[in-house]
């Protein structure tokens, strides 16, 4: 560990002396002139910080994917965002929310509506609180930026892991435009897009942009009584949003958008380790599981522009709904009690979400030697939750019609665990930051964030009377940093940045150990940084090197009573790493893409947790839950000393991962052909705190590749998509369920998939 700390401050420190040595290269760019302008990298704009600013002059970790980097890499939604950019992990979870994690923070309470992801998404400026909003695919997307690090300032809820910000293709005044494109291939994939911009006079335009989507899985659970082909990681999706901008006056504009999406399908495909099924694409599962989600946004926003400041308010409504009843065991009859001695069913597992949020700021202009914005943030939230769960002897598919009656679930089967929850959560929070020009080269920013949260929970198991919790926590978060240009096209920075993930309430009223209510999850982060673009704007090398400290790291674990698990609060765990990004445009129109992150952490205070597949191995053991010695040792297991989980690795914290991509386009007087070839690869990682063997996520290599032909005019154009190029059955997400019998199961990627695209524009 002291060797490796050792190497990321050495690492630290060749960062930045990197752009003093590029100095000559710079130098070379400003005797070329504006010759040199041919050929170049094209700028690119974040809008990380709520104002419009070239990347190479934001001093923060931000991967950019414009609309056209999708559509060549094959990202079609959040979940094919892996590799995509430095120490980002994207994992699917059984019919549940996404668990996105950048540099070791994010979302381990999938099955919690009270707890909140460590990564943000926030869309057109709308921070994005349905976690099924989050699973929607993209469509009609100007720009997507990935934000590494904590976002504690301005943007949307305070986060602590980093931020995904989704721009849309957003209205134009006085065009009549649009595009359209059909796609089909592989597993009878079949998407339609439409987008049409549409002017109403000179101060208003409305675009729709609409997207439906379909393909079969590709994994087949064979036990389905009467459909041995009943296919698991299908998709038949519908996208549509409505945006609208009126320029009121040349100060003043109003804009809202409103878009729906809406999936059903049969339920993610995931293997459980002990299925006897050899083939990765063939499951044992009887179940036939079905996935229904729902999910509606609208927001508006008006922008009013004083001369010596911009306000700017911002108001949205979100509404989801997700159903996903599982077979949580993921195998069939004969060998769940083989291996479990129970066949383990959710039956109902719905939930459903509600949020408004509103947001005020007031910014300065950004020519100023100072700038500056302030502003506030409220949002309120409510959840509800269903559970049912059986875990039977005897074979049964069949399950209540009607929820509402106790003594029918009951009469059902053996009920293991009914549960409901009603959860509401109210925050608010107030920002301000600035930017300071000491000099063309040398800039300070600091920012600060102070949120008060309030949120209460009525929980309530096997239909008794609902328990009534609360929790409230008042944090304050920021940001300094200081950056240097050393070079024209050179700049380093350095900063400190804190962040934030709200705490919640567990759905465990009996818990003996595992806390009812857990904290917020808190990092403390030191980043270097240096930004260049090189050899006349040909070459874009960005570096970074992190040390993140998270107090009140946010885990998973199992109560020695039985289904009383839920969060708890690891006191101290350190993750530190190094990342690169580059882009280099090389001769006959070769260009390359690429990037690169190391990482390593570490638990660094002693705590008794217990795993629950060590919990669920006891409950096997000893004949079922509540059953003789079973909370004997159960609570034994829980206060071992192999519990202790000091020196594990944190959870999605892969040493290495890379991704590079190489292109060449060619120019021909009918139009341009451009063909890419795009790798992935992440080092094994372990999916969760314990560091069981099982928990051990294998590498992931994947290649992709990609040719598209445009005609000269680029009114029309051809694609061709191959993703997993290799047909390499690799390992996408790994899941160990803290409900029911605690299984452990794959997520593949799915076998080689043909694309092909017609698009037009006009």
């Amino acid at each position: 560990m002291f060797k490796k700390r050792i190497a990321l401050f050495g690492s630290a420190a060749m960062i930045s002396m990197l752009p003093s040595v590029a100095q000559g290269a710079e130098a070379s760019d400003l005797a070329a002139g504006a010759a040199e302008e041919q050929g170049t990298l094209d700028e690119i704009v974040v809008t990380a910080q709520k104002v419009p600013q070239n990347l190479q002059k934001a001093a923060l970790s931000v991967t950019t994917i414009d609309a056209a980097s999708l559509e060549k890499s094959g990202i079609r939604s959040v979940a094919d965002l892996t590799g995509s950019a430095p120490s980002i992990v994207v994992t699917s979870t059984p019919s549940n929310p996404l668990s996105i994690t950048i540099r070791g923070a994010g979302f381990e309470g999938i099955r919690n509506d009270s707890s909140q992801p460590g990564v943000s998404l926030n869309q057109n400026g709308v921070f994005i609180a349905s976690s099924v909003a989050a699973a929607a695919a993209f469509f009609d997307v100007d720009q997507i930026e990935v934000l590494r690090g904590p976002q504690g300032t301005v943007l949307g809820q305070s986060s602590n892991g980093g931020a995904i910000n989704v721009r849309t293709v957003q209205p134009r005044l006085g065009t009549f435009e649009g595009n359209g494109d059909i796609s089909y291939g592989s597993f009878n994939y079949d998407r339609v897009r439409l987008g049409l911009n549409l002017p109403v006079g000179s101060d208003v335009a409305v675009r729709l942009a609409v997207q439906q989507q379909k393909h079969d899985g590709s994994t087949v659970a064979s036990g389905v009584p009467g459909e041995p082909n009943y296919k698991l990681g299908n998709e038949s999706s519908l996208s549509g949003r409505l945006s609208a901008l009126w320029q009121i006056s040349d100060q003043l504009k109003f804009d809202v958008w409103v878009q729906h999406y809406r999936n059903r399908a049969n339920g993610d495909a995931f293997k459980n380790i002990y299925d006897p099924s050899p083939d990765p694409y063939v499951v044992t599962q009887d179940v036939a599981t079905k996935l229904k989600q729902d999910s509606t946004v609208g927001a508006a926003r008006l922008t009013y522009d004083m001369g010596w400041s911009s306000l700017e308010v911002i108001g949205s409504y979100q509404g989801s709904m997700n159903s996903a009843p599982q077979a949580l065991d993921k195998l069939d009859y004969a060998n769940a009690i083989r291996v479990f001695g129970v066949h383990d069913i959710s039956s109902l597992n719905w939930h459903s979400s509600r949020a408004a949020t509103g947001e005020i700021d007031l910014r300065s202009p950004t020519d100023g030697k100072l700038t500056w914005i302030v502003g506030a943030f409220i949002m309120q939230r409510s959840d509800r939750q269903y559970s049912i769960e059986y875990q039977d002897k005897n074979f049964r598919l069949t399950y209540p019609s009607d929820y509402s009656d106790p003594d029918a679930i009951y009469a059902t089967g053996a009920l293991s665990f009914a549960g409901t929850a009603l959860q509401t959560i109210v925050t608010g929070s107030a920002y301000a930051q600035g930017t300071y020009n000491f000099s063309d080269r040398l800039r300070l920013t600091a920012g600060g964030r102070l949120t008060k949260s309030r949120q209460t929970g009525d929980i309530s198991v096997y239909f008794g009377a609902p328990v009534r919790l609360e929790t409230d926590y008042t944090a304050a978060t920021g940001k300094v940093n200081l950056e240097y240009d050393i070079g024209r096209r050179s700049t380093v920075y350095g900063m400190w940045a804190s962040g934030m993930k709200p705490g919640g309430l567990n759905l465990n009223p009996t818990s003996v150990q595992i806390p009812m209510l857990f904290d917020p999850e808190t990092v403390h982060s030191f980043e270097l940084g240096s930004k260049n673009e090189l050899f006349g704007r040909r070459l874009r090398l960005n570096l970074a090197a992190f040390y993140n400290i998270y107090k009140g790291l946010q885990v998973d674990s199992e109560d020695p009573i039985p289904y009383s698990g839920g969060m708890t609060n690891v006191k101290r765990a350190e993750i530190y790493g190094l990342e690169a990004e580059l882009t280099a445009l090389l001769p006959a129109g070769f260009r390359v893409d690429g990037g690169i992150s190391v990482m390593s952490g570490e638990v660094k205070s002693h705590q008794q947790l217990l795993d629950p597949a060590v919990a669920q191995r006891i409950n096997v053991m000893t004949g079922g839950p509540f059953v003789g010695d079973n909370i004997a040792a159960r609570t034994a297991a829980f206060f071992a000393p192999e519990s202790d989980i000091y020196g594990k690795t944190p959870p999605k914290v892969p040493e290495f991962s890379s991704r590079v991509t190489l292109s060449q386009k060619s120019e021909f007087k009918i139009g341009t052909l451009t063909t890419n070839f795009r790798y992935v690869h992440v080092s094994p990682y372990f999916f969760r705190v314990y560091n069981a063997a099982e928990d051990r996520v294998p590498a992931f290599d994947q290649f992709d590749m990609d040719v598209m032909f445009e005609v000269a005019d680029g009114k029309y154009y051809v694609q061709l998509n191959i993703k997993n190029l290799t047909d390499k059955a690799s390992v996408l997400s790994k899941y160990t369920d803290d409900f029911g019998v605690g299984a452990i199961s794959y997520q593949y990627v799915p076998p080689r998939q043909i694309v092909g695209r017609i698009g037009v524009r006009f």
